[in-house]
């Protein structure tokens, strides 16, 4: 008994001599000890780690006690062991548990140090024992130390360990002690001082003589480690939000059920832990990450999110030793979900940088999403993406808030594809949260926000630049409206790359917006023939109402990707109708090849192959389907033939123009067609290799009575007393467009067509095309004759009858156009006369004709430039006649042939000042220069009733630019003038090459010698041939006849000349005089005059805009200002020559040239004065004396 009292005082002297204080005594909330046995004077030993929490959440607990807690942890002392003998105590785990105070040191992501030596107030055992949740002894193994048996205790706000039950049971009433003892003890077991087995147990973080505490709110996730190994592993990720330190523990079970009983109570702990403490994540850790989101392009205040998460790192189970947790051990970081992307962005490392690299931070598409899997049982999840072409990505994640994530991306998904009835990835959650998961339709103010919203996403997805794509909407057409895509805005690209065309395909996908698409002059070739190995999420099963297509499911997932794409967007719509494909595929079919054995396999397009086969079962609305200019081969004709030989396939249309089809696949066409007999309107065959036979043509093309449109474009035909096309078979008919371009016809076919056009039933026609037709002018005024219903009515249809042999019975032709025959737009371009009176006979009667509104008559070809009788009868015709709203006189500007009226076109032009009339006036190509661009300002100035003005490529200067725009101050009319973007491109290239030749001009010879030691500083430039660089410019500039002679120079430069215009020449006795540099521009100052000349076009340009903003919103009927901001600092006076904006570029660049050229002078200077005999060296002596005095400049 005395030996136990001998050993309690040593114990009490060692604490003493620790510095340790006595512990208040714990009460309970009336004030009366928790404890009758406990006292206030009793000395305990204080935790080796911070106090274990009470009931009372730590933001709630008293003040007096934080302070003692944080005087505590800033005094204690650091306690020196030895190494300890037993081994659990050495080869502690690395991730072993503490509680984190504010000023504690945090624990590193893969291990945990041993903290110092020690003791803090501990509460009475009644308080814990209200809130333990569950309890018991665990595993724990960490890194590659050993595995320790360790009791853990879960309460409401912390996880404890101890070493054993018995040290968990005396501060928990609640937890039995497995010795039965009683926890009223006069004093703690401490382990002694003087033994230093015991005081390494004691400074250890494994010991056992300790307890520590984990925050359940510091929990980033509770999962399952499937590891392979004989047991049951949960571990336990944590987060210090404030120290941004991470680690993990893992607790290993012999039993399935007790390991999930551990995984219920640990998830539904730290849930609501966090839920009731309520912090949100610290300030600076949303910065950083909306800083690191925002360098990728993806931040918005209003759509982001941020959680956190443990990476999983799953590893295969080797049998190399069981002990090996380390290997598939998790990492703590943060995973943000912004516009588009979802990102991983790691934790941030203040001791080793003060930013993370780029390279750190992965990020992947949301519309790359092909699954999303939540494991029920613990908080582990999957995320998996793939880009085309790509294998996909697996994320194995875990976190707390995995049903939060997986929501969040639902909805943001939802969003960025509101019209997709099919998603393209699993959606694996519990069935509570699918339950309770309601989709919310997006209400889009403008009814193409949709598309443009999905289609950045899946730019931003697969890494394309959205900017790149150019896409316009056509509602003046046939199903409209209609998306048309454009070529590339980048035009180094000449064709889009294979991700951008995914992009835009996948975007139309289930849109309802549409009644025809159109990938007309769009390569497609990248899509043809590709397949995708790694995936078949984005493959179309199902029709937008669910209803599944009826092929092999191994048929649609093996097709190639043009072929997935084109079969979803016919199915996915029920609004689109149309889809033109014309001269997408490029290449040629195989050559036909009746040998079996040699015969290769056609690919066909892949176009057929996606369509026909969904028009024949009925899955698409599609039925108007253009092929134009793709060579079709026989497997391509297989494809249509077998879908057109079925009557309910209900084809309304099938262009094939220079699709390269011969006599035998034309008449097979035409044969399979006659099962679409009462849906087929419009054939489309212009530009194939057939030649028609009207006899058997008549017969195959009869059967279709609902026709509408009719395209024999370059048809050649038999020659034959036959009519193309039958009077009868046209009157069967209800024709809206009739094309026989390039197509020569004789005398009966003629005769039919006038059979026709006289006939009632062709009132419904509208275009009608016989340009090139080898017609004449007697043939053409018959045609106009039969159209002419009542006298002085025009006919609402457009005649194109350019190329036409008109000189023959021009006289007929013209009384037609003279007596207003002619319907409201006519086109006669590339007019042919070898006599210009014919021409202005031509110009006579259509200043007098009533009837026409559109007229082109573009590109005439006259023996020479117009006379001036012929331009007075042009002026005359835009001056007098009262009918014509738009005309088209431009001309032809091409390297074999070139179409222009000349110079006198300047003096028709005045005509458009009267003209009361005229909205559009086209007028390019023409070369009007100068002269002409004034004289169409003068017109600007006084005509009220132009809209539209195309006058750009005509060669016309910054200076009548400018006219042009000056012109609009006044004109509130006009609401189209061309930029003129032809003209600066061309003005910075002749900009460029003069002041070039400027520069390159060569220097004048050096003088003759002159007397020995006369050295002059300023020579007379007819002794030196120097000359000022504004004289040399004015000379090849000015002229603009190339570089002048010097002999037809200035005598020489001011006093006050440019610095630039300094020239020396240094000569000694006879010796050759010494060569000094020469005055030319630098390559800065080039670029400098050509970036003056650029500023100027731009900032006309931006005047124009401004004058055309506003004249648009004067037509349409808003009520603006007349003067436009700042129009008086922009508007120039005058433009300056060439030679001023050298002037200014001189006087504005740096003076790097001229302290080159004085440090060259001054050597030569230098060596020339070192040499001089001694009759030159008396400072105080003249120029003339040959000593040279060098300025202050110098």
């Amino acid at each position: 008994m005395s030996k136990s009292t001998s050993s309690s005082n040593k114990r009490r002297s060692l604490f003493q001599a620790l510095s340790l204080t006595p512990v208040t005594s714990t009460t309970s909330q009336d004030g009366a000890p928790a404890d009758p046995t406990a006292s206030g004077n009793t000395l305990k030993k204080r935790s080796t780690l911070p106090l274990i929490s009470t009931a009372v959440p730590e933001d709630k607990a008293s003040p007096t006690m934080q302070a003692d807690e944080n005087a505590a942890l800033k005094t204690r002392p650091n306690v020196l062991s030895k190494a300890s003998t037993r081994p659990n105590s050495f080869f502690g785990s690395l991730r072993s548990l503490r509680s984190l105070g504010e000023d504690d040191a945090p624990l590193m992501t893969t291990t945990s140090h041993s903290p110092s030596s020690t003791w803090e107030h501990i509460e009475a055992p009644e308080e814990h024992a209200k809130n333990v949740l569950h309890h018991g002894e665990v595993q724990t193994s960490s890194g590659v130390f050993r595995k320790k048996k360790e009791y853990l205790v879960v309460t409401d706000t912390h996880i404890l360990r101890f070493k054993s039950q018995i040290k968990a049971s005396e501060s928990f009433s609640i937890i039995p002690n497995p010795l039965g003892r009683s926890l009223n003890k006069r004093h703690s077991s401490v382990p002694s001082a003087g033994s230093a087995q015991d005081l390494q147990s004691l400074n250890s973080s494994d010991s056992g003589e300790r307890d520590s505490r984990l925050p359940l709110r510091q929990i980033v996730a509770v999962h399952r480690v499937d590891d392979g190994r004989p047991y049951f592993t949960i571990e336990i990720d944590f987060l210090d939000d404030e120290c941004s330190f991470a680690s993990n523990m893992s607790l290993q079970l012999g039993d399935p059920q007790e390991r999930d009983t551990w995984l219920d109570v640990l998830r539904n702990a730290s849930s609501n832990a966090r839920f009731t403490d309520g912090r949100a994540i610290p300030r600076h850790v949303l910065k950083r990450a909306a800083f690191v989101v925002e360098r990728n392009n993806d931040y918005d205040p209003d759509c982001f999110n941020l959680y956190k998460i443990a990476q999983r790192h799953v590893a295969k189970y080797n049998g190399r030793s069981s002990d090996d947790v380390s290997k598939v051990a998790s990492t703590v970081c943060f995973l943000a979900i912004g516009l588009h992307k979802v990102h991983i962005v790691p934790l941030y490392k203040r001791a080793s940088s003060p930013l993370d690299s780029p390279s750190q931070t992965t990020s992947y598409g949301i519309m790359n999403l092909t699954s999303v899997r939540i494991i029920e049982h613990d908080d582990s999840f999957e995320l998996a993406f793939r880009r085309p072409l790509a294998r996909p990505s697996i994320l194995h994640l875990a976190s707390l808030d995995s049903v939060d994530i997986a929501v969040r991306l639902r909805h943001v998904e939802l969003a960025l594809r509101p019209e997709w009835t099919a998603r393209p990835y699993t959606f694996t959650v519990p069935q509570t949260v699918e339950r309770d998961f309601l989709r919310t339709d997006a209400i889009h103010e403008d009814e193409h926000s949709s598309l443009d919203k999905t289609l950045i996403a899946y730019c931003m997805a697969y890494d394309v630049n959205p900017s790149n794509i150019r896409y316009t909407i056509n509602y003046t057409c046939e199903d409209a409206p209609r998306f048309e895509l454009c070529p590339p805005s980048d035009q180094r690209a000449e064709v889009y790359s294979l991700h951008e065309l995914l992009a835009v395909m996948r975007a139309l996908r289930y849109n309802e917006t549409f009644g025809a698409l159109s990938f007309s002059g769009i390569n497609l070739d990248s899509l043809n023939g590709r397949h995708d190995p790694h995936g078949t999420e984005h493959v179309c099963y199902n029709t937008k109402r669910g209803t599944e297509i009826p092929l092999d499911v191994s048929d649609l997932q093996s097709a190639s990707l043009l072929v997935q794409e084109i079969r979803a967007l016919a199915v996915t719509s029920r609004k689109t109708r149309r889809m033109d494909f014309s001269n997408c595929i490029t290449g040629d079919p195989p050559e036909e090849n009746f040998d079996v054995k040699q015969r290769v396999k056609d690919p066909g397009c892949g176009i057929a192959e996606a369509i026909f086969p969904l028009c024949r079962l009925q899955m698409t609305n599609v039925d108007w389907i253009c092929l134009n200019g793709i060579h079709l081969g026989d497997t391509d004709l297989d494809y249509l033939l077998h879908a057109a030989a079925d009557r309910a396939c209900h084809l309304r249309a099938i262009e094939m123009a220079r699709c390269g089809l011969n006599d035998r696949q034309f008449g097979l066409i035409l044969d399979g067609l006659r099962g679409q007999q009462d849906t087929l309107e419009a054939l489309e065959f212009s530009g194939n290799k057939v030649e028609l036979s009207p006899i058997k043509f008549e017969s195959q093309i009869s059967v279709f009575s609902v026709m509408r449109k009719l395209h024999l474009t370059s048809t050649p035909r038999i020659t034959c007393e036959e009519p193309l096309i039958p009077a009868e078979v046209l009157n069967a008919w209800r024709l809206d467009e009739l094309r026989l371009s390039h197509t020569q016809l004789n005398q009966q076919s003629i005769e039919a067509l006038c059979c026709y056009l006289h006939s009632p039933r062709s009132e419904t026609l509208r275009e009608l095309w016989m340009d090139r037709s080898g017609l004449t002018g007697s043939d053409l005024a018959v045609l106009l004759q039969s159209m002419v219903r009542e006298p002085g009515k025009s006919r609402n249809m457009h005649l194109d009858i350019s190329q036409n042999r008109i000189e023959t019975g021009h006289a007929d032709f013209v009384k037609a156009v003279a007596g207003g025959m002619t319907p409201r737009f006519v086109t006669l371009r590339l007019l042919e006369y070898a006599d210009e009176a014919l021409f202005r006979e031509l110009i006579a009667a259509l200043t007098v004709n009533k009837s026409i509104k559109y007229l082109d008559i573009s590109r005439p070809s006259l023996p020479d430039d117009a006379s001036d009788e012929t331009c007075e009868y042009l002026q005359r015709l835009l001056a007098e006649n009262d009918t014509l709203e738009e005309l088209d006189l431009s001309g032809e500007d091409a390297k074999l042939e070139v179409a222009r009226l000349g110079v006198g076109l300047n003096v028709a032009l005045q005509g458009l000042k009267h003209n009361k009339v005229m909205q559009t006036f086209r007028i390019r190509y023409q070369q009007l220069g100068l002269q002409g661009a004034q004289t169409l300002a003068d017109v600007l100035k006084e005509n009220t009733t132009l809209r539209e003005l195309h006058c750009d490529y005509n060669a016309i200067p910054l200076s009548g630019f400018t006219d042009l725009v000056n012109s609009l101050h006044r004109n509130t009319t006009l609401v189209y003038l061309p930029s003129m973007e032809e003209s600066r491109s061309d003005h910075l290239h002749q900009t460029e090459r003069e002041v070039k030749a400027v520069r390159d001009q060569p220097t004048p010879s050096a003088p003759p010698p002159r007397p020995r030691g006369n050295i002059s500083s300023r020579p007379n430039s007819s002794a030196t041939g120097s000359f000022g660089i504004r004289q040399s410019i004015a000379s090849t500039i000015g002229s603009k006849k190339g570089p002048s002679s010097p002999s037809k120079l200035s005598p020489g430069p001011p006093k006050s000349a440019s610095r630039f215009s300094r020239s020396f020449s240094v000569s000694r006795g006879n010796a050759m005089p010494i060569p000094l540099p020469s005055q030319q521009l630098s390559d800065q100052d080039i670029k400098a005059a050509l970036r003056l000349v650029d500023e100027s076009w731009e900032r006309q340009q931006w005047r124009l805009s401004q004058y055309l903003t506003r004249n648009y919103e004067i037509m349409m009927g808003k009520q603006v200002d007349l003067d436009i901001p700042e129009e008086d600092f922009e508007r120039p006076s005058s433009v300056g020559s060439i030679g001023k904006l050298l002037e200014k570029v001189q006087a504005d660049s740096t003076p790097t040239i001229e302290e080159e050229l004085d440090i060259g002078v001054i050597a030569a200077l230098r060596a020339a004065e070192m040499e001089n005999d001694a009759d030159t060296s008396d400072p105080e002596k003249t120029d003339n004396t040959g000593h040279f005095r060098v300025d202050s400049k110098v």
